[in-house]
């Protein structure tokens, strides 16, 4: 007997992929994608930048294209000295989400702007790598 299901056409993977990152494009708080550089013993070295949204490109000063390949700290000097990196291996190692309400972050994108200011900032755990989002709550002045 047959089914009584009407049959669908089912999105392959290659439009869902477009349909999430349109998704993401639309939201107006900025969002990041990277994945975990390792060395040959496993251990975390660094952040890769594999997506940002539109929104992340407007607050960093930078053109998407120019800020995807990044280095984390390529794009923010400070981003090692000021904890975030720690922060954001701890989630991808343990998978324990991180949310900061008043976080404060004094840096300047580089080739871009100054980004210093209070923050609500989330990140969880994506693959070998992170998923993020930020809110300035209010900005500072950049020093000197």
């Amino acid at each position: 007997m047959p089914s009584p299901m009407i049959r669908r056409n089912v999105t392959t993977r290659p439009e869902l992929d477009a349909r999430l990152l349109a998704l993401l494009d639309a939201i107006d708080e900025p969002v990041s994608i990277a994945s975990a550089i390792r060395d040959r013993d496993g251990r975390l070295l660094d952040f890769r930048l594999e997506f940002v949204n539109l929104a992340a490109a407007d607050w960093a000063g930078v053109p998407r294209e120019k800020m995807i390949g990044l280095i984390t700290g390529e794009l923010l000097p400070e981003f090692r000295s000021s904890g975030f990196f720690d922060t954001l291996a701890e989630v991808v190692e343990t998978g324990v989400p991180y949310h900061e309400v008043g976080a404060q972050v004094d840096d300047a994108v580089t080739g871009g702007e100054w980004v210093g200011g209070i923050y609500d900032m989330r990140a969880i755990r994506l693959g070998d790598g992170y998923f993020s989002t930020w809110r300035r709550q209010a900005a500072t002045s950049k020093p000197g």
